[in-house]
């Protein structure tokens, strides 16, 4: 299911989807089948017209960004749950260092966490998802990135197999049912990402409460023509796109009750 996950998106991605179009163009002019050359072209046009030259994409994350907030905290937490993600795995062993993604704000906020609650323990969880067969992990750029910031390695949990988060919800489990951790536990993710990630972690028999970071959007906007930042709104229809699709593909599976999870009121 994970590779098939990925050759999936690698075709149906928007920017995939205009290139595979154009060239169904070609072949059907070859073939001299004009019709289909032209409805070919349009649908090309149309989804980069849609994907480089709207705001769609920050209109489908903000949907996912505004479904959980953080809560005002009763008691300490007893851990912070980390998603990998954060990390350029890849990048950071070449490197020797810690080289961070879009999404490192999840790093941050864990580490304002850590230093907020001085007896929670960090626990990491997320492997390495690429196809090429390289396994390079978090577990180790994210341990130098805590200690290099004061974070004493006896506080730190890894879970360096996971791939999706699915894996990482099953793992983590695992791990914090071996480690006898106790006390409530912070789910630290990308906002949009949240929803599937509550879901998913909750179907395990973690109660874990959502904590948000790394927001993409400013809030709710209105659908709208955006002409000054092509990449990025392709970037970001990109993103929406594809937690869309797995939060559908997670409901199809049964792993969640319902399609857009959210906060109770």
């Amino acid at each position: 299911m994970f590779i098939l996950s990925k050759l999936f998106w690698l075709i149906f991605q928007p920017l995939a989807l205009a290139f595979l179009s154009m060239l169904a163009v070609l072949v059907s002019l070859v073939l001299s089948k004009a019709d289909a050359a032209a409805l070919f072209a349009a649908l090309a046009a149309l989804t980069l017209g849609v994907t480089s030259f709207t705001n769609l994409g920050a209109v489908l994350l903000a949907n996912l960004e505004t479904r959980f907030r953080r809560p005002v905290l009763a008691e300490p937490p007893g851990c912070a749950i980390v998603l990998g993600g954060g990390i350029n795995t890849g990048a950071s062993a070449r490197r020797g260092t810690y080289v961070f993604t879009r999404a490192a704000d999840r790093y941050i906020e864990a580490l304002r966490l850590a230093r907020l609650y001085p007896k929670m323990v960090i626990l990491v969880t997320g492997g390495d998802n690429a196809m090429t067969g390289a396994k390079f992990g978090e577990a180790e750029p994210a341990a130098r990135f805590f200690a290099d910031h004061g974070i004493p390695s006896e506080r730190l949990l890894y879970e360096p197999d996971a791939r999706n988060t699915a894996e990482n919800a099953a793992n983590t489990a695992a791990l914090l049912k071996d480690r006898a951790v106790t006390g409530p536990c912070l789910l630290v993710t990308s906002a949009y990402h949240m929803p599937r990630a509550v879901a998913l972690f909750e179907k395990t028999g973690i109660a874990v409460v959502a904590w948000p970071a790394d927001y993409r959007t400013e809030g709710r906007p209105r659908l709208s023509a955006s002409l000054d930042r092509p990449m990025t709104n392709a970037a970001m229809l990109t993103t929406a796109l594809r937690e869309w699709a797995g939060l559908l593909t997670a409901r199809l599976r049964g792993q969640t009750t319902r399609l857009t999870p959210r906060q109770d009121s």
